[in-house]
């Protein structure tokens, strides 16, 4: 029942489902190969999570 929250949710947000997403391997946001912008274990789990590489999901979190 959450993963069918989080596909609906990321599809209303970025036109995309984490599921679909993450079986073509890009991202949900920039839409670009998501492994080549995860350079870290936790990017790898985070994107395996939301969809999100971890390049944007940094951006989305960054401190000002």
């Amino acid at each position: 029942m959450l993963d069918k929250l989080k596909d609906e949710l990321a599809k209303d947000i970025f036109s995309i489902s984490k599921s679909e997403a993450i079986s073509k391997g890009i991202c949900v946001d920039c839409k670009q190969p998501a492994v080549q912008n995860c350079y870290s274990q936790a990017g790898l789990k985070e994107y395996r999570i939301t969809g999100l590489c971890e390049k944007c999901f940094d951006k989305i979190f960054e401190e000002d």
